[in-house]
């Protein structure tokens, strides 16, 4: 997941603001994993997933609606 953060300005246009936006995320499921590593095991396999929907749907919807390209 960082990789696709880390290369979404090289992809898309994308603002400062809105790769700032996307790390902070990122930075918030990895504490969020780390925290279910033991109690959660299962749903820790999720997190991912859940967060390239999110960075798929931001990079898409910057690029429709906002002008990146």
């Amino acid at each position: 997941m960082a990789f696709l953060i880390g290369a979404t300005p090289i992809a898309v246009a994308a603002p400062w603001w809105a790769i700032a936006l996307l790390v902070v995320l990122w930075l918030a499921a990895l504490v969020l994993a780390i925290g279910w590593f033991t109690a959660r095991p299962k749903a820790v396999a999720l997190v991912p997933v859940v967060l390239a929907l999110v960075w798929l749907a931001a990079v898409l919807g910057g690029a429709r609606y906002l002008g990146w390209a």
